[in-house]
């Protein structure tokens, strides 16, 4: 499996605290079964300040030397989980291959948990006309994703892909995010599951327990699919093979209910 969103570099955001415990984190997703990990530490959020961005090159760099040392098999590649910012597009013309993933065409793009700006829809024109590929990250933790699936239709119909958290289909963030998951699933409106990881405890980088939860749902190789050719195809530059036709939920008569025998 491919891991594309994990906070593994030691040391720079919200993640693993030291080289120690990002080690610790490769080895919990080695033994997961996750063979690649793109290293996306936050960009333009809170505090999070980077003197130089090649930081995170070296930072890779060095964490992949200590897992040979440790003979833990992981890929570290480099990328950033992007926060919505009023001169992103200004950071990507100077700072691009440090902001997309493994230096492809795709982004990660972060809303804050309780809102989503106005005027997005014309930002995310603006990505794809510079080429980018925008991508969600979790959004079945936006509030007004989760309030309005449609407007998250909407984004999905005019091109932008998302990715949920593995955390949210055990209901690690909460009941309401689990059950959206689970539900813009059933819309068609999940194209990645990643990790989300920020340490070795609580949200460490695990994904196969999340698979088996959504093969549930949409069937195990379409959950398969979400972790190995969807992200295969973001690392390679190229489209990706399962992108099924996004439901909106405007459109259905009676609201999806979702029957998850582990959901009580």
């Amino acid at each position: 499996m491919i891991d594309l969103h994990c906070h593994i570099l030691p040391g720079l955001d919200d993640g693993a605290q030291n080289l120690e415990e990002a080690v610790e984190m490769a080895g919990i997703a080695e033994r997961d079964g996750i063979e690649k990990i793109v290293a996306t530490p936050h960009f333009f959020r809170n505090n999070f300040v980077y003197e130089g961005l090649g930081i995170i090159e070296e930072k890779c760099r060095e964490l992949s030397r200590a897992l040979e040392a440790k003979n833990i098999k992981v890929e570290i590649l480099g990328g950033a989980e992007v926060h919505i910012s009023h001169n992103l597009i200004v950071e990507i013309r100077k700072n691009r291959s440090y902001l997309v993933l493994n230096r492809s065409s795709y982004m990660f793009v972060e809303f804050p948990s309780d809102h989503v700006f106005s005027g997005i829809k014309e930002l995310f024109f603006e990505l794809m006309s510079e080429g980018i590929m925008p991508i969600i990250a979790h959004p079945e933790r936006n509030s007004v994703f989760v309030r309005n699936p449609s407007f998250l239709y909407e984004l999905v119909r005019m091109g932008a892909l998302t990715q949920a958290n593995s955390g949210s289909f055990s209901g690690i963030y909460g009941r309401e995010a689990e059950e959206a998951v689970f539900s813009f699933l059933e819309l068609n409106l999940i194209h990645f599951i990643g990790s989300d990881g920020h340490n070795a405890r609580s949200l460490a980088p695990r994904l196969s327990e999340a698979v088996e939860r959504a093969g549930m749902v949409i069937g195990e190789d379409r959950a398969r699919a979400l972790v190995k050719d969807n992200p295969r195809a973001v690392l390679e530059d190229k489209e990706i093979p399962y992108l099924p036709k996004p439901v909106n939920s405007d459109e259905i008569q009676k609201k999806i209910k979702i029957k998850i025998p582990f959901l009580k």
